[in-house]
C-alpha cells in the first residue's frame, strides 16, 4: 500500500467547540424528488449516506467521548472527541489517506489504488490514557498516543502488529496485543520501553483477548491454539503463478481449536491457568473481574452450547466453582452476557432459560438465580449504569423490529424506558452511569452518533451529522412490518416489507425475497445491517419491486420455541417460513405470483438454492451468494444448530443443497468470490458440475479477488456483482408472466 508523505492537521480543541448541536433523534422525512438512484452512485465514494461513527469510548471522567469517524463519506477512519458540555465533533487526528485518482478511467493501475483506497479503513481502535486527556490509537498495525490539538506521536511498541490497546484502570499502563503475544507499557507513556508480558511461543497459539483487572495488577486472557486444526488449499489465480494459499479451516466433526484462560500477575510475570474442566475445545463466551479484582468470571459452554457454566475463578490459586450450570439439549443459540455487579456480591447475567433471553441476578452465595426481566420479548445486550445496581439493557419489548434501551432497578420493578424514539439504539453508558453514547439509526435514518442524558427529562443531542447534503435529493422509501402465519404449523411470522415508491395495490409487481438470512426484521438504516443491501433494496424498490425479508426460524426476538425451530433442520422449516412469505404476498393482490425472486448470501445461499430445489415453481429466479451448500464443509460453529456429522449424517445430507439439484426446475445464478475461506469456492464449483451433469441451466458470476464478503471489499465489485444481481432479476422477473 502506498501512502502519500506524513503531514498532520493540528486541531485546538477549545477553539473549535463554537455551538450545541441540538437536534433531537427525530426520524428523517423521506423527500419526492426526481433524481433517480443508480447502483453506480450508491455504491461508490464519497458514501451518500455518509460514514457512520464508530466505537464511541469514554474517559474516565465521563464528560469526554473520543469515537472513530470519518465526516466527508470516505471509508478511512480518524479519531474524532466531544463532551457532554458541548457535544460539537472535534477531529483529533488526520492521517493522510492512500492517495488515488477521482476518474481513473481505464487505467489498471489508477484503479488498483483506487481499490487500495477503498479497503484501507485508518484507524481501527481508540482508548483514552487514565489522565483523560491523552488518547492511544492503532493504525496499520503500530500505536500512537496524540493529545487532542497536537501532532500524533507514533510509539515504539515492539516486535509484532499492535492491536487492542487498553489502559488499566488505576495503573495507567497499556496493554496491546504484538503479533500473538502480549505486551504492556508503563508510564510515562512514551518515554518507557515496552516489554512482552506473554509470549505464545508456538506457531498458530495467540492471545485472542485480554482484561485488565481494576487495580491493574493483573491481566486476564483466553489464549486460542490452532496447531491441531486442518488446514486447506485455496488457490490464488491473480499472481504471476497460480498460488495455493493456506488457511486454518476446519470442518464439522473435525478437531477445532483449544482454548484456555490465563491470569497474568504483573509483579511476578507469572501466570496461572485458570481450572475450569471440560474439554479444551468448549466455547469461552466471556471473561469478567470482580470490583476488588480477586476474581475471574468465566461464562462457558461445550462446543455445541447444551451445557452452559459461570465459573467463579480464584485469581491467585485458580480454582474455581460452578455459580450458574444450564443445559438445554435442544438449544441451537448464544446471546449470552454475565458480569459482576457493581458492589461484587453477585452477578448479573443473560439466559433463555425460560420463555426468552432475560436478566437475572445471582448472589454468589446462593444458588438461586433472581429474574429481573420477564415478558414476550427478548434482552439482547446489557450492561450495569454506574455504581448502581441498575442496568441498562436493549430489548424489542415496545415492538419486535425496535432495538431500545431500557432500564431495570431491582427484581420486579417495571422497566423504564430510556430511548423512546422507535429504530435501533446501540449504548454505550458512561463510567458514571450519567449520559449514554447512542449510536442510532432507523428506516429512514443512517446511523449516527446522540449523546443522552440517563434519568432527567432531557432530549439527546446529536453530535455528528454523516449524510452527504445530496441524501436528501432522493425518496427514501420506508419499510412496513407485516405478520402472518407459517402455511404448515401456523407459527406466526414477521417480516420488513419494502414497497415501490408511487405503491399503487391495484398493480401487479414482481416480488423478491431478500437477502434472506435469520434477523433481517430490524427498524435499523438498512435492516440486516452486515450487508450493504441498504440502496440495492432502495433500488430495487424505485425499479418497482416489492421486497420482504423475514425473520425466519432460530431469528432473535421471537421466543426461545421460535428460535429452537431451526434445530437440525437447515434448509426446511426456514425455507418453509419463506415460501410463507411468498404466499401472504401473492394473497394481498398485488403481486404476480408468477415472477417471484429470492437471493441471498452464505447462509442466505443455502436458503436461496434449497428454495429453489424444493420449491419449483415458486421462484421463478434466484441469486445465491456464495452459497453454503454442502453443510460438511459448514465452519465449526454451525454444530451448534446441526451437532457433529459423524452421529447426524442423516440430517446433514437433508440440509445439503448440492444433493438437491437435480430438482431444479427455475432459473438460478452462483455468485462467489474464489478466494473465500468460509464457504469454499469449491462448493459451487462442485453445485454447477452437478447441474451440468444434469443438464440444469446455471449461470456462474466468479468473483476472483473477493473473499466471503463480496459485496463489502471493493466497490467496483460490488457495483459489478450488483449490477449482474439486477439484471438477472429484471430478465426473468419484469417481463409479462406469459413470457418463459
Amino acid at each position: 500500500m502506498t501512502l502519500a508523505p506524513r503531514t498532520y492537521v493540528v486541531l485546538p480543541m477549545a477553539a473549535l467547540i463554537a455551538f450545541m448541536l441540538s437536534l433531537t433523534l427525530k426520524p428523517s422525512t423521506a423527500v419526492a424528488t426526481s433524481k433517480p438512484l443508480t447502483i453506480e452512485r450508491l455504491y461508490s465514494l464519497p458514501w451518500v449516506t455518509g460514514s457512520k461513527p464508530l466505537a464511541p469510548t469514554w474517559a474516565r471522567d465521563s464528560e469526554h467521548l473520543a469515537f472513530l469517524w470519518n465526516n466527508q463519506g470516505t471509508n478511512f477512519y480518524d479519531v474524532w472527541v466531544t463532551d457532554v458540555k458541548h457535544p460539537t465533533p472535534v477531529r483529533v487526528t488526520s492521517f493522510p489517506q492512500p492517495s488515488f485518482e477521482k476518474n481513473p478511467g481505464k487505467d489498471i493501475e489508477l484503479l488498483r489504488a483506487t481499490e487500495r483506497a477503498e479497503t484501507d479503513h485508518g484507524v481501527d481502535a481508540v482508548a483514552w490514557e487514565a489522565d483523560g486527556r491523552h488518547l492511544l490509537l492503532s493504525l496499520h498495525g503500530s500505536l500512537y498516543r496524540v493529545l487532542p490539538g497536537e501532532a500524533p506521536q507514533k510509539l515504539d511498541a515492539g516486535e509484532g502488529e499492535v492491536s487492542d490497546p487498553a489502559v488499566a484502570p488505576r495503573s495507567g499502563q497499556v496493554a496491546y496485543r504484538c503479533g500473538d503475544d502480549l505486551c504492556v507499557m508503563s508510564p510515562p507513556i512514551g518515554m518507557s520501553a515496552a516489554r512482552k508480558v506473554f509470549v505464545t511461543g508456538r506457531a498458530k497459539v495467540t492471545v485472542e483477548e485480554f482484561h485488565w483487572s481494576l487495580d491493574g495488577t493483573k491481566i486476564a486472557f483466553i489464549e486460542t491454539d490452532s496447531s491441531q486444526v486442518r488446514t486447506r488449499a485455496i488457490p490464488d489465480y491473480l499472481e504471476t503463478e497460480t498460488r495455493l494459499n493456506t488457511v486454518i479451516r476446519p470442518f464439522p466433526g473435525e478437531a477445532s481449536e483449544l482454548r484456555r484462560v490465563g491470569i497474568l500477575d504483573l509483579k511476578s510475570q507469572t501466570v496461572r491457568w485458570a481450572e475450569i474442566g471440560r474439554d479444551p475445545m468448549d466455547s469461552i463466551f466471556s471473561i469478567a473481574w470482580s470490583p476488588d479484582s480477586r476474581h475471574l468470571l468465566v461464562d462457558k459452554s461445550d462446543l455445541y452450547i447444551k451445557d452452559r457454566r459461570l465459573l467463579l475463578v480464584d485469581a491467585q490459586t485458580g480454582q474455581s466453582s460452578v455459580l450458574v450450570h444450564e443445559v438445554d439439549p435442544r438449544n441451537v443459540t448464544a446471546e449470552w452476557w454475565a458480569d459482576f455487579s457493581p458492589n461484587g456480591r453477585g452477578i448479573y447475567f443473560i439466559s433463555d432459560r425460560d420463555e426468552d433471553y432475560h436478566l437475572y441476578y445471582q448472589a454468589l452465595d446462593s444458588t438461586t438465580a433472581q429474574r429481573l426481566t420477564s415478558g414476550p420479548y427478548a434482552v439482547f445486550s446489557a450492561a450495569a449504569c454506574g455504581a448502581s445496581s441498575s442496568l441498562l439493557f436493549v430489548s424489542n419489548q415496545s415492538r419486535p423490529e425496535n432495538r431500545q434501551v431500557w432500564m431495570v432497578t431491582k427484581p420486579g420493578s417495571k422497566p423504564a424506558l430510556i430511548t423512546p424514539e422507535p429504530g435501533a439504539h446501540h449504548p454505550v453508558p458512561s463510567p458514571n452511569g450519567a449520559y449514554l453514547a447512542d449510536l442510532y439509526s432507523n428506516d429512514v435514518t443512517p446511523q449516527d452518533l446522540y449523546i443522552r442524558p440517563i434519568g432527567v427529562s432531557q432530549p439527546a443531542i446529536q453530535v455528528t451529522h454523516s449524510p452527504l447534503p445530496e441524501f436528501k435529493d432522493y425518496a427514501w422509501v420506508a419499510a412496513r412490518y407485516v405478520e402472518f402465519p407459517n402455511v404448515n404449523d401456523g407459527t406466526v411470522l414477521h417480516a420488513r416489507l419494502t414497497l415501490p415508491a408511487n405503491f399503487d395495490p391495484q398493480r401487479k409487481y414482481p416480488a423478491i425475497l431478500g437477502s434472506v438470512y435469520s434477523n433481517t426484521v430490524h427498524n435499523e438504516w438498512g435492516g440486516r445491517i452486515y450487508h450493504p443491501t441498504w440502496g440495492l433494496d432502495q433500488f430495487l424498490a424505485q425499479s418497482g419491486y416489492v421486497i420482504m425479508n423475514v425473520d425466519i426460524s432460530g431469528s432473535s426476538g421471537h421466543g426461545k420455541a421460535f428460535r429452537q425451530r431451526i434445530r437440525e433442520d437447515y434448509g426446511g422449516v426456514d425455507v418453509d417460513d419463506l415460501y410463507s412469505g411468498v404466499v401472504y404476498l401473492t394473497q394481498q393482490g398485488y403481486v404476480d405470483p408468477h415472477r417471484v425472486g429470492i437471493w441471498g448470501s452464505s447462509y442466505g445461499g443455502l436458503l436461496t438454492t434449497m428454495s429453489l430445489f424444493r420449491k419449483p415453481g415458486v421462484y421463478k429466479a434466484g441469486v445465491a451468494g456464495a452459497p453454503a451448500t454442502s453443510l460438511f464443509h459448514a465452519e465449526t460453529g454451525e454444530m451448534r444448530t446441526m451437532m457433529a456429522p459423524q452421529d447426524h449424517a442423516e440430517q446433514y445430507a437433508h440440509s445439503s443443497a448440492f444433493l438437491r439439484s437435480g430438482e431444479l426446475k427455475d432459473h438460478l445464478m452462483l455468485i462467489h468470490g474464489m478466494r473465500d475461506d468460509v464457504v469454499l469456492f469449491k462448493d459451487s464449483v462442485t453445485l454447477q458440475q452437478r447441474l451440468i451433469l444434469q443438464e440444469n441451466d446455471i449461470d456462474f458470476l466468479m468473483l476472483p479477488n473477493s473473499p466471503h464478503g463480496w459485496d463489502t471489499l471493493g466497490l467496483a465489485q460490488t457495483r459489478y456483482a450488483f449490477r449482474k444481481l439486477v439484471g438477472y432479476f429484471d430478465r426473468y422477473l419484469k417481463e409479462p408472466s406469459a413470457n418463459p
